[in-house]
């Protein structure tokens, strides 16, 4: 009798997604589903996760090969949970089932085992007595003596004391010396502590009650907690973890980005102190082992992280918060382009626990499902004890050119920064556009100077005085000619975040200017500088891109200053609208969120654009009714649901043929099922917004239709020669 694994291989290839049969190590009738093992695979040695095991009834024609090593000798290192989610994530989202496996992994070296640290611990038994040693093992009877006075002590804790290796292991011999292992105690920078008292006002209690019993009955339900900024959503997150804390469960709070997870870090652990971890790309492998265990022990109950932490390799959910959950990050736009909002639903509900949706600005999808009751809808509409949302004014700046203005100011904005700066307060600027110049163009013959490997302009950068893509990282030095006719009528374009910096500078010389943008993250450490400095009123304006608009509490922050409302509305997406009224709104309610009242002045080219009327107004009910219009005409999401799929070849030629088959492949498919007047529709192929990327030669393809209609495409993309083509990009809901 012989018994078998079927494994699933943890490699991305797509060829490999499907199980594979091998031989259980001798003696062994079983391994737990969930285990990861090493298997051998053709020459090399691959980790493998296996799925079922049993009696093989009968041979196959081929030899099978055997299970080498097991590495989570334990317990499986996946749940029942997180295999579910990583199948339902494979299918949804159009990738391999190894690959989704692998977002659950701490480890993303393969072949790796865990072993839960242990350490030695010795103790001395009632009859032990120090003149049982002779007199001349000095050492030895102090050692034992210490044993008796404090009891039972880890080996770490008597080489901290003094006694040295050699000490230790004489006395184990000893009689009496009991040596057993117990785990090591997992480390926190955290104190202990943990405070029940969160106070809530009125309207937080309000929202608070349905949430609590969903806490109470250990039910899933989906919470969209919309709140205007500033009105303590928060606060209302810390009240849900306390009680998952009490039930002895584990908490996940997400956040957008990195740099927003030490400020809310702070927050929680004022109040819960070592019941919080960390996890984020850019913590150690150390420190997340280290967090994972402090999960398993329950010695601590809240995750606190960005998008991956919604992958958390726990198997005892009790709340799932995605704060600011309108923001595009936690779309994962590379690799497995997978929604941690989609992700944390789907964990909910596998662990019957509430998930809180929460921001000032839902996203339209959310919005929309809590409009048709898919969601539990909760408002905050006013700031925490009635303080005031900040006075908005809108500022033309065409009428600024006509009256003789070509600064990168308005005169509305120059008053505001001097009046903040007399008054010693603090402001924050947004313009979204990194660098000094945002392109470089030739006045002989009209054309921008761009990337060789991307069909974008480069970006000039003051910093090293070079020509920057943002696409693929490529930089050169500025050329003294235009390298397409000659000439030497070079002349630069458009305004970055370096030269408003510099213009700052040059208007107001005693003010203190931080720029924070991808330039200064890149440096390690230096955005969560920028920030704690800012928070200290070491600096007085914080100028930035979008970075500086998200989910930011800076009290003395009273005035905030939009450069170019219209970056992002100008770009060809059916969310631009959505996008601009966001972080115009946002960035406007990091004003006034202290004791003083705040002011923002907007620049824009487009004032009688709806996002731009509606976040002047702070009023996202009225932007969505008008966002929610255009999406039911045009058939956009949420009313529909979208495949993007890019075709990417290093031939102009291939790529279009490829695109081309692949459409006409999906037509075909589609006529053998589907009836004239069912909401289901091909676009393309058609060339990207961005023609050539890295290289690469980009066609779109965009099928939209009603869910069923969606489900079955991804049905037949997912058994296809599509699924497996190589140089085929798959964006289910893309945004």
């Amino acid at each position: 009798m012989e018994y078998v694994a079927d494994i699933i291989v943890n490699r991305p290839a797509k060829q490999l997604n499907r199980t594979f049969i091998y031989l259980l190590p001798k003696g062994q009738t079983r391994i737990a589903r969930g285990t990861r093992v090493l298997i051998p695979l053709g020459t090399t040695k691959e980790e493998g996760i296996v799925l079922r095991t049993y009696v093989l009834q009968e041979r196959p024609s081929y030899q099978l090969k055997r299970i080498q090593l097991i590495l989570d000798p334990d317990k499986p290192w996946f749940t029942e949970e997180m295999l579910g989610t990583a199948n339902r994530l494979s299918h949804y989202y159009l990738c391999t089932y190894s690959e989704a496996l692998s977002l659950f992994t701490i480890n993303k070296k393969k072949t790796k085992t865990y072993e839960r640290p242990k350490e030695e611990w010795f103790s001395a038994s009632p009859f032990c007595q120090v003149e049982q040693l002779p007199k001349r093992k000095r050492r030895q009877r102090e050692l034992l003596a210490y044993l008796i006075e404090k009891g039972p002590q880890a080996k770490s804790t008597l080489l901290a004391a003094g006694f040295s290796r050699l000490v230790i292991n004489q006395i184990r011999d000893c009689l009496g010396i009991i040596v057993s292992e117990r785990y090591k105690d997992t480390t926190t920078r955290y104190s202990k502590q943990f405070d029940e008292g969160i106070p809530l006002t009125q309207e937080q209690a309000q929202v608070y009650e349905p949430i609590q019993e969903a806490l109470n009955t250990h039910q899933y339900k989906p919470f969209l907690l919309y709140g205007v900024t500033g009105s303590g959503k928060t606060q209302v997150y810390m009240k849900a973890a306390a009680q998952c804390i009490r039930q002895d469960k584990i908490a996940i709070v997400l956040v957008p980005e990195i740099i927003l997870t030490n400020q809310i870090v702070k927050r929680f652990v004022d109040h819960f102190g070592d019941q919080v971890v960390v996890f984020h790309s850019k913590i150690t492998l150390a420190e997340r082992y280290n967090n994972w265990e402090r999960l398993r022990r329950k010695d601590s109950h809240i995750i606190i992280g960005a998008r991956s932490a919604v992958f958390a390799p726990t198997d005892d959910i009790g709340l799932i918060v995605v704060d600011e959950e309108h923001d595009t990050s936690y779309k994962q736009e590379d690799m497995l382009r997978y929604h941690a909002r989609q992700v944390a639903l789907w964990r909910g509900e596998a662990h019957q626990c509430p998930v809180i949706l929460g921001s000032a600005t839902p996203s339209i999808e959310s919005y929309y499902r809590a409009q048709e009751g898919f969601y539990t809808l909760l408002r905050l509409p006013h700031r925490i004890h009635q303080q005031p949302m900040p006075k908005v004014t809108l500022v033309d700046m065409k009428e600024e050119l006509l009256y003789g203005n070509y600064s990168v100011f308005s005169g509305a904005l120059v008053g505001l920064l001097r009046r903040t700066l007399e008054k010693q307060e603090q402001m924050i600027i947004l313009l979204n556009r990194r660098g000094y110049y945002t392109f470089v163009l030739c006045r002989e013959c009209g054309q921008t100077i761009t990337c060789p490997h991307c069909d974008v302009s480069m970006v000039y950068h003051k910093e090293g005085a070079e020509l920057k893509c943002h696409y693929c990282d490529y930089h050169e030095p500025v050329p003294k000619v235009c390298p397409h006719c000659g000439s030497k009528k070079i002349k630069f374009f458009g305004n970055g975040t370096q030269k408003v910096e510099e213009e700052l500078r040059r208007q107001f010389p005693g003010a203190r200017v931080a720029r924070l943008d991808q330039d200064v993250a890149a440096h390690k450490g230096r955005s969560e500088d920028v920030l704690e400095g800012f928070s200290k009123h070491q600096y007085d304006i914080l100028l930035g891109t979008q970075m500086v608009a998200k989910g930011h509490d800076f009290p003395d922050v009273t005035a905030v200053g939009i450069v170019t409302a219209d970056s992002v509305l100008n770009i060809p997406l059916y969310t631009a609208s959505e996008r601009t009224f966001d972080l115009l709104t946002q960035c406007a309610g990091r004003a006034g969120r202290g004791n003083k009242p705040g002011q923002v002045v907007i620049q824009t080219y487009n004032p009688l654009h709806y996002a731009i009327i509606t976040s002047k107004a702070q009023d996202y009910e009225a932007f969505y009714k008008e966002e929610i219009k255009v999406r039911q005409s045009l058939l956009y999401p949420p009313v529909q649901e979208m495949i993007h799929m890019i075709v990417r070849q290093p031939n102009e030629v291939k790529t279009n043929a490829l695109a081309e088959k692949v459409t006409t492949d999906l037509l075909t498919y589609i006529k053998t099922w589907s009836n004239l007047g069912e909401t289901i529709e091909v676009f393309g192929p058609y060339e990207e917004t961005v023609k050539k990327v890295r290289d690469l030669y980009r066609m779109a393809i965009t099928i939209r239709g009603s869910h069923d209609k969606i489900e079955k495409i991804k049905e037949y993309i997912y058994t296809s020669w599509i699924f497996t083509q190589e140089g085929i990009v798959i964006d289910v809901d893309p945004i």
